[in-house]
């Protein structure tokens, strides 16, 4: 049946025409026409109260069509595959990443793609998205168009590509430096509402984080005038011991050095106290502890009140006002987006109320009396626009229900409250699946053999009896490591062999006596028998190929297949003790959480892909073919201790984007990131430090705060609902591994918007009262 079939109206219960019977045919015909209209437009405003769009966008009929389409989901995943052909030129673009290693001693010579290759799939790319820009452009108005400045920004960032695209094909492919790239990232954000939201919520905290980051660095500035006072570099003191030689030739008796002025606190001063910008950084890497305890040891092996200056320092940058980052990011990210999720509940609220106010039109075509529209808008035109609506299956199987029934209560009009009401499950969650019923057998024996397998203590002794495995297995490899994994008579194996037996029998019973449905409606057992029959398929290879491992007629010993087997049977053992998480409340509520953050970990993976993408690029253009190696100096003997030669870092560079990436990971890690620090400021400049430095407060100090701050509020909001969940006779795993959006996070502290402030976005929506001329909306 045709979308224009199905929207027909029904005859009348007396075996009549429908409401169209008293209409001349040409009238009857316009009539018809323009309920089609306003049935389309009010099903595109249910999907935009259902994904929190707005609504101000044309409604003509054409344009509804394109709307749709353009918010399809084939349309959606085609941005996100061009997004992703995009990005991933950068792997082609010179310098490729084409080489087996990054390592400058013997990565060989790279693979490049001709010029107009990658330009010409680049090209494809922007020109698709100049053509989601003109069409969206074209479906919201100058007026709209002007006031977001995402789509304006979008513009500048195609016409900038463009532009320097151009500028490539001019210079076949050798210009100096591609803009481009830098800003290609722009797309990924662009696309995706959450992560605007995310952009938008760093722009708020920046104000906030500046002053505390402020602070901080008045700390590092303080600090380190402190400890060039504290530790000075010998020079001055040579100059002095120039002008005191007369003076000390005079005296008879010489007095003994103070702690300050021994060779240990010079020392301390010459190497990390030099000047002040070398005691700023060093002091910056100690605040992130990557050179700690390494900065104190020269002193405080003079003299133990020394560490009292670094104790102090770290207590106050590192403790204090880090700590304070991180809860002025997570009230800044509460605050705005509760504010954030504010403003869609109104967007739905809206779209809702639209989609009733065009439905009363169809009540003014369908020449149906004054009397009967006085009841609202009709049951049969509300059941039309839900079966049309591109909504979720559990979203329309629950309005279904509704109408029906209303239907049986021979209620055939919905008032505004009813309609409201009926369209809130948009908002409702997946239903849990109910459990299968057991299927009980006859035998009165295995009936209590089923009784005592769904019992939870049955459960319970299973994990016992894995817990005690695990514990046999910490024991041996800790008294006995290389006997236990280099023979296949080991007394570990022999003990893993009787346990795989156990767990074997125990994943059949539990299978014949739940049922082959029950069993598989539970994703631990799911789990837990994958990881069984693995084992038993490890096992079967292991006896078939060396014997039993009780018999000991084939002893086989310190081979590799015997090494991989032995390994691979105590990884699994190990994985399967992790069955134990749904009876623990905490470690339920920890996992559940570690779930949502790989579903919500989208928008927050977004933006990290940014920044990391724009400053590998920007690192390939500061830094490429920077570090230089000489083979001459091949044994490492003539470079420093713990430098970027000594340690043999020669992989990590920004020769190519690949390389650039790890790189920028190494120093987010934190981890040594004193060693690129030094050396790339040897390399090229001083002014590199700015570089690192700016990497460090974007990745670690704002960006793994703002996700830190996600991980809190999951937290907690899955902790204060699992009282509730648990009074409700429900396991905490069973309820807590539903899914729980930023939208749901906040969904209970948002306040319901009123009459006014949705009628007033209605009333401003010009392509809305031009499509419902002559009749005053909300009346």
């Amino acid at each position: 049946m045709s979308y224009k079939d199905s929207i027909s109206p029904p005859e009348d219960t007396d075996g009549d025409p429908g409401v169209y019977r008293n209409i001349p045919p040409v009238a009857q015909g316009d009539a018809q026409t323009e309920e089609r209209t306003h049935l389309l437009q009010a099903t595109v405003f249910i999907e935009d109260a259902a994904r929190y769009r707005e609504i101000c966008h044309r409604v003509d009929k054409r344009a509804l069509q394109i709307y749709r389409l353009y918010h399809s989901n084939l349309l959606q995943r085609s941005r996100y595959a061009f997004i992703f052909v995009l990005l991933f030129l950068a792997f082609f673009e010179f310098p490729s990443s084409l080489t087996w290693t990054s390592d400058i001693r013997n990565r060989g010579d790279r693979v490049d793609v001709p010029c107009g290759v990658t330009e010409g799939i680049e090209l494809i790319c922007l020109l698709f998205f100049v053509t989601d820009v003109i069409i969206k452009y074209w479906l919201i108005g100058f007026t709209q168009f002007r006031k977001k400045k995402w789509m304006v920004a979008t513009v500048f960032v195609l016409g900038i590509s463009l532009v320097d695209w151009c500028v490539s094909i001019s210079f076949k492919c050798n210009e100096a430096t591609r803009f481009r790239r830098i800003i290609r990232p722009f797309f990924v954000i662009n696309y995706s509402s959450i992560m605007k939201k995310t952009v938008k919520c760093l722009q708020r905290t920046l104000p906030e984080v500046i002053s505390v980051l402020l602070l901080l660095g008045l700390h590092l500035f303080i600090f380190s005038l402190i400890g060039m006072l504290l530790f000075p570099n010998p020079k001055p003191y040579d100059e002095m011991s120039n002008i005191t030689d007369g003076v000390s030739a005079l005296l008879s008796n010489t007095t003994t050095p103070s702690p300050s002025n021994s060779t240990t606190v010079i020392g301390e001063g010459d190497k990390y106290f030099r000047s002040l910008l070398d005691s700023f950084m060093n002091l910056l890497v100690l605040l992130t502890t990557a050179n700690n305890p390494d900065v104190m040891m020269p002193v405080y092996q003079q003299n133990r009140l020394y560490s009292l200056y670094f104790i102090l320092f770290l207590l106050i940058g590192n403790y204090c006002f880090m700590n304070m980052l991180l809860a002025v990011i997570y009230n800044q990210f509460r605050g705005y987006f509760q504010t954030s999720m504010q403003s869609d509940l109104l967007r739905r609220r809206v779209g809702v109320r639209a989609a009733y106010e065009v439905l009363k039109e169809t009540n003014t075509h369908s020449n149906i009396s004054p009397s009967e529209q006085r009841y609202g808008v009709s049951l049969y035109n509300v059941k039309t626009i839900v079966e049309h609506a591109d909504l979720p299956q559990h979203v329309k199987s629950a309005l279904r229900t509704d109408l029906d029934r209303k239907a049986v209560m021979a209620d055939n009009y919905l008032s505004l409250t009813e309609f409201q009401a009926c369209f809130d499950a948009i908002g409702i969650d997946p239903p849990q699946k109910q459990k299968p019923e057991i299927r009980w057998f006859s035998n009165p024996w295995i009936r209590r053999l089923q009784r005592c397998v769904a019992h939870r203590f049955f459960g319970y002794f299973g994990n016992l009896v894995a817990t005690a495995n695990v514990i046999v297995i910490a024991a041996e490899l800790s008294v006995e490591y290389d006997k236990s994994l280099g023979g296949n008579t080991s007394n570990l194996n022999i003990v893993n062999f009787t346990f795989v037996i156990y767990y074997l029998v125990e994943q059949v019973v539990k299978f014949i006596c739940l049922g082959g449905r029950r069993y598989v409606s539970e994703y631990w057992n799911i789990y837990d028998g994958i990881i069984t029959v693995i084992l038993v398929v490890t096992e079967i290879f292991a006896v078939g190929y060396y014997g039993f491992p009780l018999s000991g007629s084939k002893q086989v010993h310190d081979t590799p297949i015997v090494w991989n087997v032995v390994r691979i049977i105590n990884i699994l053992i190990l994985f399967r003790l992790l069955r134990i998480i749904p009876n623990i409340k905490a470690m339920t509520i920890v996992a559940a959480t570690l779930v949502d953050l790989v579903k919500n970990l989208k928008a927050f993976a977004g933006i990290l892909i940014v920044i990391y993408y724009s400053f590998a690029i920007l690192g390939i253009e500061i830094f490429h073919d920077s570090i230089k190696y000489n083979p001459s100096n091949d044994t490492g003997l003539d470079f420093e201790c713990g430098s970027y030669q000594q340690l043999n870092y020669w992989a990590n560079n920004f020769d190519d984007f690949a390389a650039a990436l790890v790189v920028l990971w190494d120093i987010m890690v934190v981890n040594n990131w004193s060693v690129f620090l030094k050396a790339y400021a040897e390399a090229k400049t001083e002014w590199s430090y700015l570089y690192f430095v700016v990497w460090w407060l974007f990745s670690v100090v704002i960006v793994m705060q703002l996700f830190t701050a996600l991980i809190i509020e999951n937290f907690i909001m899955k902790w204060d609902k699992s009282g509730s969940r648990r009074s409700r006779g429900n396991s905490d795993f069973e309820e807590s591994h539903h899914f729980m959006s930023v939208h749901d996070m906040f969904r209970e502290s948002l306040k319901e918007p009123t009459d006014d402030e949705i009628m007033l976005q209605i009333s401003n929506n010009h392509y809305l009262q031009e499509a419902t001329t002559g009749c005053v909306i909300g009346t």
